[in-house]
């Protein structure tokens, strides 16, 4: 009977054990694989160095994403406001899934005193809400120890083709002097080419244009195509 019994035990301990997904040679094989990827798919562009040390930026989690077929899906989003209807901060809840059915939930969260947002904060808190859920869910996804970059300063994050683009059609169809102002501002801030921008940088010209187009110069305007800002600026 008591031989009995601690076959039982035995059963059950065994069957309470996380196994390993496959042999160790497949679990190494396919570790080595993916880090391999790493080095081969991510270029420097997609890392940022904080306080010493390399992150992960959203586009590096998302070339991993689409390289292994991931999708996402949010579980959940709260945004907090104020008195006077104000966003204050934003929540989400992120589901990344693998086509074979596995999937994690990260989750992120953004508030508007992390760094003043101006005009753009209805778009630019929830935005990096969400990144951060969806890298968070990546990484631990595909075992990945580090959190983003995003998530450690939300200032790395590339702004969007369209805020390129709506920047880009803002400054070219302003007078060649104050456009040349812009440009000389633009180089002052050591401000990085238009593609590689963040939210932030793209907001903060934005400012400078107002502050230009406020001057009373008597500046020329634009009377072709052939004067507009060619990339890269």
């Amino acid at each position: 009977m008591e031989s009995d019994h601690n076959s039982r035990e035995l059963e059950q301990l065994s069957t309470a054990i996380v196994k390993p997904a496959g042999s160790t040679s497949e679990l190494v094989e396919n570790m080595a694989a993916y880090q391999q990827l790493c080095v081969d798919l991510l270029d420097d562009n997609d890392f940022q160095t904080i306080s010493g040390k390399k992150f992960v930026k959203r586009s590096g989690m998302r070339k991993l994403a689409v390289s292994y077929g991931v999708s996402f899906e949010i579980i959940d989003r709260t945004f907090t406001r104020n008195e006077e209807g104000e966003l204050l901060s934003a929540d989400f809840v992120v589901r990344a899934t693998a086509p074979n059915g596995r999937f994690s939930d990260g989750w992120g969260a953004c508030a508007v005193k992390e760094r003043n947002a101006g005009r753009k904060a209805e778009h630019d808190i929830p935005a990096t809400a969400e990144t951060r859920a969806k890298n968070r869910a990546c990484a631990d996804l595909f075992g990945m120890g580090d959190v983003s970059a995003e998530e450690v300063d939300r200032r790395t994050m590339t702004a969007s083709k369209d805020d390129q683009t709506k920047l880009l059609q803002r400054i070219n169809v302003m007078k060649v002097g104050q456009r040349e102002m812009v440009k000389g501002l633009w180089k002052d801030k050591q401000f990085p080419k238009l593609e590689n921008l963040n939210d932030n940088q793209v907001e903060e010209i934005h400012l400078i244009i107002d502050q230009v187009e406020a001057t009373n110069e008597d500046l020329t305007t634009i009377d072709d195509n052939e004067n507009e800002m060619q990339q890269p600026f």
